[in-house]
């Protein structure tokens, strides 16, 4: 992908659509946003100089979740904090991204580069707590054809990934010269062992019915110099999930800290111990995500030189701190 020439397209767009946008004036401008965690939807910065705009354009088959979120955006901006929509998008103004949303743009940081993220975190979880409940979206947005287990919801969301993520690192092979033979191959029985835990224990037998988030990682929390919070990136967004996986990912980078029996007591608490149970299963799986996903990212790189450096310097060194941790604590 030429980055600076979609820059261009999308600034060019802009231009035409100013006054819809909420721009003004010719000198506007277009800004390519990385995102570390791969590529499945294409991000910019749009600003006239004053104004400015966040643009989130996705492809054809990612589209659906985008539109959810429109439909549903008024009231996520009320009660979650989530960015204000603006407009959808609904040209093709990027090849192959046929549908997109504009937001307003957030003056903040990821809750991973805020000095003291801590106090902020129980925030979080009550607006996790209230999301799980919440009816109105649950009566608006699909739920899909059929209900589903928890184990099938964590397939879903993790093992399905991760053997999309097996294809893309074997057609790859040769650009992961850090990784041995091996080691792929022990990555196919990993998944499967993932998959046969899930549906052999109880706690995850039950029915998935939670409105769940998906992907609240602390770079999909934003906050600014007041404190004021944002929850973000609300494209994975179910009405039949499991709240196992929003905790687990919120909680993930504090797990196994001197302080961690604290906040097991605070999901305990708001959710209860079964749902604890099963945190333990995700968070082996969202470590083995730091294992093979990043490999799958860092061979989609191949193909953005622009950010191919960063990208894949960035997915060695995760993969090569994740996979010794992973065997350490979960291979006999």
């Amino acid at each position: 992908m030429d980055i600076k020439a979609a820059e261009l397209k999308v600034a060019e767009w802009a231009k035409r659509c100013g006054q819809a946008l909420g721009l003004r004036g010719s000198e506007i401008e277009a800004a390519y946003i990385w995102n570390p965690g791969g590529f499945v939807n294409q991000s910019y910065r749009v600003s006239d100089g004053d104004t400015v705009r966040y643009v989130k354009f996705a492809q054809e088959e990612r589209a659906a979740c985008l539109q959810q979120w429109a439909l549903i955006s008024g009231h996520l901006a009320e009660r979650y904090h989530a960015p204000r929509l603006v407009r959808e998008v609904t040209q093709e103004v990027i090849p192959g991204y046929p549908y997109g949303l504009v937001f307003e743009y957030l003056e903040a940081k990821p809750l991973s580069d805020i000095a003291d993220p801590i106090p902020m975190i129980p925030k979080v979880l009550q607006l996790l707590h209230q999301l799980h409940r919440d009816e109105q979206i649950r009566q608006t947005i699909p739920s899909g054809e059929a209900a589903q287990t928890c184990a099938e919801a964590l397939i879903d969301e993790y093992i399905t990934r991760f053997e999309g993520d097996l294809e893309g690192i074997r057609a790859g092979r040769h650009a992961l010269t850090f990784v041995r033979d091996q080691t792929i191959e022990w990555f196919e029985a990993e998944i499967a062992a993932l998959r046969r835990l899930a549906g052999e224990l109880p706690c995850f037998r039950k029915q998935a019915s939670d409105v769940t988030h998906n992907d609240i990682n602390w770079q999909n929390i934003l906050a600014n110099d007041n404190r004021d919070l944002w929850l973000i990136d609300w494209d994975n967004l179910k009405a039949n999930g499991d709240a196992a996986m929003d905790y687990s990912v919120l909680l993930w980078p504090l797990y196994g800290k001197w302080e961690w029996p604290v906040w097991r007591e605070k999901v305990i608490d708001l959710a209860g111990e079964e749902v604890y149970e099963r945190m333990e299963l995700y968070f082996r799986a969202k470590l083995f995500d730091d294992v093979i996903d990043v490999l799958a990212d860092y061979v989609e790189a191949e193909d953005m030189p622009e950010v191919r450096e960063k990208t894949q310097q960035r997915a060695k060194e995760i993969h090569l701190r994740a996979y010794p941790e992973y065997r350490k604590l979960y291979v006999p």
